[in-house]
Formats: structure tokens, C-alpha cells, sequence
């Protein structure tokens, strides 16, 4: 069975694509997190900020929230990211 490790100190592995995402719709943190509030999520611009350095955790409700708010299905938001920095180690 593969060991599957973040790399250094992250708690999540998502946030580098939602940071680049959002550059690319070029929309602020805080419009980011308008639209999430909007979908009921009562989320704060200091927590998207959070999420894109990797240092908070994200639900998985949470990442198909943040995946329609940026406009991807939520698999490609995944899958985005595990190709960008997911490390399996054997």
C-alpha cells in the first residue's frame, strides 16, 4: 500500500490551484469568499488566504464549494492538485 504524504508543512493540497484559479478569473480573495458566502459557506477572506498557503485544512464540502465558485468541476480541482504536489512514497 502506498503512504501518501503532503509535503513539508501543508494541510492541504488544493490551495496553490485555488490561488492560481482565482488569479486567473482575476477576482480578490474577498470575491472569493463572496461567492463561497453566497453558497452558504460562511467563510472569510483571511481563510481563503489561509487555504491558498496551504495552511488550513479544507472539507471535502468545502473543496466542491470552492471548486464551483471558481468555475471546475471539483474532480479537475483535485486532480489539479494532486498532479501538482501530491507525493506518493512507496
Amino acid at each position: 500500500m502506498a503512504k501518501l504524504t503532503l509535503p513539508g508543512s501543508k494541510r492541504n493540497l488544493i490551495g496553490s490551484v485555488v490561488a492560481s484559479l482565482r488569479k486567473a478569473a482575476g477576482i480578490s480573495q474577498n470575491e472569493l469568499a463572496s461567492r463561497l458566502q453566497l453558497q452558504g459557506w460562511d467563510v472569510h477572506k483571511n481563510a481563503i488566504s489561509k487555504i491558498e498557503q496551504g495552511t488550513r485544512s479544507v472539507k471535502d464540502a468545502e473543496l466542491c464549494l470552492l471548486a464551483q465558485a471558481l468555475g471546475i468541476p471539483a474532480p479537475d480541482l483535485l486532480c489539479r492538485a494532486l498532479e501538482a504536489e501530491f507525493e506518493l512514497a512507496e
